[in-house]
């Protein structure tokens, strides 16, 4: 059952284009397997395009270009919790989205 239900998640999770890391990171009852895999399925938000940065839940194309924006003006993110500074993101937009970027 929890094979079926993980490939529907998968196979859904493609047809809306989105990245698959999202969809396997939602099948927890698995060893420390999926743990590994979600941590190098991160978005740097060094390298990520404007494409790429849009898949994080509540980016848009503002927000996406904002964070693209500040990356030129100021420079590479140090760390995660810098992307408050960024306009249009706020403690709790970064709550939702730290998991699920990183910073190289």
């Amino acid at each position: 059952m929890k094979k079926t239900i993980t490939g529907l998640v998968l196979l859904t999770a493609l047809s809306l284009g989105m990245p698959a890391a999202y969809s396997q990171s939602m099948d927890t009852s698995r060893n420390g397997d999926n743990v590994s895999q979600s941590v190098s399925n991160k978005l740097d938000l060094n390298l990520a395009s404007l494409a790429e940065l849009q898949t994080l839940p509540g980016v848009g194309v503002s927000k996406a270009k904002a964070i693209i924006d500040y990356r030129e003006q100021v420079g590479p993110f140090l760390e995660v919790a810098q992307l408050t500074e960024v306009k249009g993101i706020g403690s709790k937009m970064l709550s939702k989205i730290q998991s699920l970027v990183k910073v190289k």
